[in-house]
């Protein structure tokens, strides 16, 4: 489908829009969870919202196209292989940067048993269905692939750094946030596109956490950043 420049500026905002809604949506929700059973409750509660919102407008509005625009298909199997190797040659340095770098004002504690199933699990699931799946797939019916990656992960990555103000009001640390989250934003879009699958997606997200986990405790921060809907893991997890 070809559009004319204003066609895809105005698509690109109804992309934008939906996800607005569903975000804004998912923290409501997660607002109202959270008063009632806490910062974890919240947590789960957002990102189930991400995982069953993004899902029900992708069925309501593309219909019988939504699963090629959210990649719910396998991906190769050959695929897979350089899937986990190239997130982790990405993922390693980038945390380990991060968490010998950032400097942080709180330390905030969860318990393992909930932290390792919501920073591998849930938020990689939740957070790659609505910004890989709805919100990149939504883009690249407006415009190009590698402005759509750029234009999600930009937003990914900036949606990260309200939560950390409360966690670090160093400028280098958000900074560094903000970089890690856009470098697992745009790995994770291009093998969402490359594959026409959100598993390899969600692959990284996960492997990116769980660097984030490994190198933090590597720096000895063992700094679990709980207050944040979108942050899981370490000062470098994501």
């Amino acid at each position: 489908m070809s559009l004319d420049a204003r066609s895809r500026i105005s698509c690109t905002f109804k992309a934008i829009g939906i996800w607005i809604i569903i975000f804004l949506s998912s923290n409501l929700i997660g607002g109202i969870a959270g008063q009632v059973g806490g910062l974890v409750s919240a947590m789960a509660s957002i990102q189930t919202s991400f995982t069953i919102l993004s899902m029900l407008t992708a069925i309501i509005l593309f219909r019988d196209e939504y699963r090629d625009l959210m990649g719910f298909r396998s991906p190769p199997i050959k695929s897979i292989s350089r899937v986990v190797a190239i997130s982790f040659i990405s993922s390693l340095p980038t945390t380990y940067l991060i968490n010998i770098l950032a400097s942080t004002s709180k330390q905030i504690q969860a318990d393992i048993q909930l932290l390792i199933p919501m920073t591998l699990i849930l938020a990689p699931i939740g957070e790659e269905l609505l910004f890989r799946g709805l919100l990149l797939g939504c883009l690249m019916r407006c415009i190009s692939r590698w402005p759509s990656i750029m234009v999600s992960s930009i937003i990914f990555a900036l949606v990260h750094l309200p939560a950390f103000t409360a966690y670090s009001e160093i400028s280098l640390t958000r900074f560094l946030i903000f970089a890690g989250a856009l470098i697992l934003g745009v790995i994770a879009g291009h093998f969402k596109i490359s594959t026409d699958s959100l598993i390899p997606a969600i692959i990284t997200h996960s492997i990116f956490n769980l660097s984030g986990m490994v190198t933090g405790v590597m720096t000895k921060l063992s700094i679990w950043p709980m207050g944040s809907p979108f942050l899981c893991g370490g000062p470098g997890g994501i």
